[in-house]
């Protein structure tokens, strides 16, 4: 590139634009490395000073799309966690289906009774010897970052649940998890390495964030699935939130969902070119 590019973030920050990181944002959809050049080499001349992320986005997905369409549903992962919303309670089941296919046990929205009051807790989750009181922190809204205020409630919570003389000893927690679908502040860092506890978002840990946990399983949203949000709604609404709950027969799925029998035609065939 000849000059350099600035471009705008959902958060209304500026940044130069890295050719590496829109790279590795096509590879992870899945692309060879040749389809991913060749895409990027369509996708520079486009690029202009000022451009938002989202346009950024918008142009890639559109060429990723061209070159194949289920890569371009892989592509729309971190927008696909938002459009689990707007309520948070399907991105708890979301986290729940992930979890137990990495080896947890794992109750989803419970009500225990702390020391000084009671708490409903988005996830459970229980692996060896540890007892994972799980907050699940959503948020629909790009350029949104998890806060200190959501680290340090989830530890006071941990702390009056772990005070609690109705817990049984076995039954008690042995740590609290934040779980968001989108990045943490430095201090939410700082502050959960420093109380020792883990953390789990986009991009979070940087060795297995989310969405690597995600894409390693191939255990994706329903809400990759390129339709209008209303039939997002249907499907979510059916309980079907990962593409392994869509069935393989399409009257079933038109019968649970809701959906014209043509569309649940097209997320079946979608679901089984993802999974």
């Amino acid at each position: 590139m000849e000059k350099e590019i600035f471009v705008i973030k959902e958060s209304g920050e500026k940044e130069r634009f890295d050719i590496v990181k829109a790279r590795k944002a096509v590879k992870r959809s899945g692309l060879s490395e040749k389809d991913t050049d060749g895409i990027i080499k369509k996708f520079l001349p486009r690029l202009y000073n000022g451009i938002t992320t989202r346009k950024i986005y918008a142009l890639l997905f559109e060429l990723i799309e061209e070159k194949r369409p289920e890569a371009s549903s892989r592509f729309n992962l971190k927008r696909a966690l938002m459009e689990l919303g707007p309520a948070g309670y399907n991105f708890e089941d979301f986290m729940g289906k992930l979890l137990e296919l990495y080896g947890y046990r794992v109750v989803v929205r419970q009500i225990i009774d702390g020391k000084c009051v009671r708490h409903e807790i988005d996830l459970i989750a229980e692996k060896g010897n540890e007892r994972y009181m799980c907050e699940c922190k959503f948020h629909n809204a790009g350029g949104v970052k998890c806060r200190i205020q959501e680290a340090l409630y989830t530890y006071a919570r941990f702390l009056d649940l772990c005070n609690s003389q109705a817990a049984e000893k076995d039954k008690r927690f042995t740590r609290p998890w934040l779980i968001s679908n989108t990045k943490f502040s430095e201090d939410v860092q700082q502050y959960a390495e420093c109380m020792g506890f883990p953390l789990l978002g986009w991009r979070y840990p940087f060795d297995n964030g989310l969405e690597r946990m995600i894409e390693s399983k191939k255990c994706y949203p329903i809400t990759v699935i390129k339709t209008n949000s209303k039939n997002h709604q249907k499907l979510l609404a059916s309980r079907i939130i990962t593409i392994f709950d869509v069935p393989e027969n399409v009257d079933k799925l038109a019968s649970v969902s809701g959906l014209h029998i043509n569309t649940a035609q097209k997320i079946i065939e979608t679901a089984n070119q993802i999974r």
